[in-house]
């Protein structure tokens, strides 16, 4: 018997997938972490942001271009959700294997064409882009199901769930709840997926009509009106009083009108002889960037900031993906508005309160 028939032999049983995923992963030679390289026309120098959404990365962190590429090394034992923030504001999703080498390869001038090759995860996800690219939200979300039940094993699947179902406003509950059983057949033992169920039962909460969720927000004294002293943000805090809660962060752009918004409509309540609350709630990363922007803006109103981004757990349970992100809240407790569109989701309501 050769060698290799006896490092074979212990796997005789084994599926075909997970036999040939256990050998590639072991001839890479770096099974316990996933290589990124970047190569980029007419850019020579450069810096892009990354961060994840599953915690791979505790914090932001940087990619540095010099003469066009970049080299990223992650350590990581189970696939991760990487975000990479370009200049402009964009976003490209990678999807990080443990021993994979993966390469991403585009134009600096058409970053909506970026392919990113090396895994499984990555050329489905590439290929996804490119077939969606111009297509309406429905065409997309259309398009985007198919490629879940085709791939219901790829962590590629999960993510176009939770980013075009399970955040998304319009998706019903059946459909949701189809897809997610899809996935769940697939990938019984993915604690990940099974962290999902609670979103998807609780699909939904953040509409109009609906009473706001319970919350508990921890502030850290010093910054903007959270005073002096350690205390903590609850809804029941807000009992019989108007609320609005803005969600935002310094890296997106447009999003930092959400504090202007805020203090606006608190001064033309106040010009009703009404008042409102305000919570701002901050999906930055640096916590002295974020005290200079209080500063500047004068805030002067509850300000919460976990440093996780779209990590922090609130974001994710409450299925916030666009920032800024506004829900107006009336006495009686229920959201009477929300969306990321101020004109076309809040401002008929904010003029009615």
């Amino acid at each position: 018997m050769s060698k290799k028939d006896r490092l074979l032999l212990p796997l005789k049983g084994v599926g075909g997938s997970f036999l040939f995923l256990l050998l590639l992963i072991s001839c890479t030679g770096h099974p316990h972490e996933v290589r990124i390289k970047g190569e980029f026309e007419h850019l020579e120098q450069g810096e892009f942001l990354i961060y994840s959404t599953d915690e791979a990365l505790e914090r932001l962190d940087t990619l540095r271009l010099q003469d066009g590429t970049f080299s990223y090394t992650l350590p990581t034992q189970q696939t991760a959700t990487l975000h990479i923030l370009y200049p402009n504001l964009s976003e490209l999703v990678v999807f990080a294997t443990p021993g994979a080498d993966i390469l991403i390869k585009g134009d600096a001038q058409n970053l909506s064409e970026v392919e990113v090759s090396g895994s499984e995860d990555n050329e489905h996800y590439t290929e996804f882009r490119q077939e969606t690219n111009g297509k309406s939200a429905a065409e997309t979300k259309s398009i985007a199901r198919d490629y879940i039940l085709r791939h219901p094993t790829l962590a590629m699947s999960q993510h176009l769930f939770t980013t075009l179902f399970l955040c998304d406003t319009t998706t019903t509950a059946p459909e949701a709840t189809e897809l997610y059983d899809s996935l769940s057949r697939a990938c019984p033992d993915d604690l990940a997926l099974s962290k999902l169920s609670t979103h998807v039962r609780a699909l939904g909460k953040i509409q109009v009509g609906n009473p706001l969720p319970d919350f508990s927000l921890p502030l850290k004294p010093g910054h903007a009106g959270n005073g002096t002293e350690p205390r903590t943000l609850r809804r029941d805090d807000y009992k019989g009083k108007r609320l609005f809660i803005a969600f935002w962060a310094s890296w997106r752009s447009g999003s930092q009108s959400a504090l202007y918004r805020a203090r606006r409509l608190r001064r033309e309540l106040k010009a009703k002889g009404k008042d409102i609350e305000l919570i701002s709630y901050s999906l930055d990363a640096d916590e002295k960037r974020l005290h200079y922007l209080e500063e500047r803006d004068s805030i002067d109103y509850p300000s919460y900031c976990d440093y996780r981004c779209l990590a922090s757990p609130l974001v994710q349970q409450w299925g916030i993906k666009e920032l800024p992100y506004f829900i107006l809240v009336g006495p009686d407790g229920r959201i009477v508005a929300c969306g990321s569109e101020w004109l076309r989701d809040i401002d008929k309501a904010a003029e009615a309160l």
